[in-house]
């Protein structure tokens, strides 16, 4: 019974369709964000409840929980999107748009690319230092100081400043583009940093 919960509520690793900032319709499949039935603690639930031998009318024991359960859109409606073909970010609050601006993703060579995706903000913070693979010297393959991060995946991807970029939009991505995250300007990265917090779907998709 538990197991047939978990198929049908389930939405963690779905893919869904995603109306865009642009409007227009797309797949979006990959990532962590959504609903997720945490069978092993429901179990546990669900028998002390028979033994108690009471009726009892409650919530499921949920490992990760999406934002409107049972309507075909997840998401809510407030997000954060990236169109990584466009190279576009939008903030929708409460169904409206109240921020977008040019973005510079992930250098599309393999390894440094931006992942495509639905995912959840996972904590926000100032002043955080960036930093690559360690090397054998002890060293970090980089070191980038930033004054907005916010990460949204546990990977090291995430939203920041990057007042290194000569600009952003466009087909910048292609040739100095980063390491995986999505670089902002300082006075952007900043505008989000108060307006998105933990727990914040985030939705990437080309």
């Amino acid at each position: 019974y538990i197991a047939q919960l978990a198929t049908k509520y389930n939405t963690v690793g779905t893919t869904r369709t995603f109306v865009t900032g642009r409007g227009d319709t797309v797949q979006v499949s990959g990532g962590d964000f959504g609903w997720y039935l945490n069978q092993e603690d429901e179990y546990a639930a669900l028998v002390a409840n028979i033994q108690s031998g009471e009726e009892v009318s409650r919530e499921p024991k949920w490992s990760r929980r999406g934002a409107d359960h049972g309507d075909d859109n997840d998401y809510g409606d407030t997000y954060a999107e990236v169109d990584l073909t466009t190279q576009k970010f939008w903030f929708f609050q409460n169904g409206e748009v109240i921020m977008n601006c040019d973005i510079v993703s992930g250098t599309p060579n393999g390894e440094d690319d931006t992942p495509q995706g639905s995912y959840d903000l996972t904590y926000k913070t100032k002043n955080a230092v960036l930093r690559g693979e360690l090397l054998a010297n002890g060293e970090y393959s980089y070191e980038s100081p930033v004054a907005f991060w916010m990460p949204f995946t546990w990977q090291g991807h995430g939203f920041h400043d990057a007042t290194w970029q000569p600009g952003f939009g466009g087909s910048l991505y292609q040739s100095i583009g980063s390491h995986g995250c999505v670089n902002m300007s300082y006075s952007d990265a900043g505008t989000l940093f108060g307006m998105i917090g933990a727990g914040t779907p985030v939705v990437l998709h080309y």
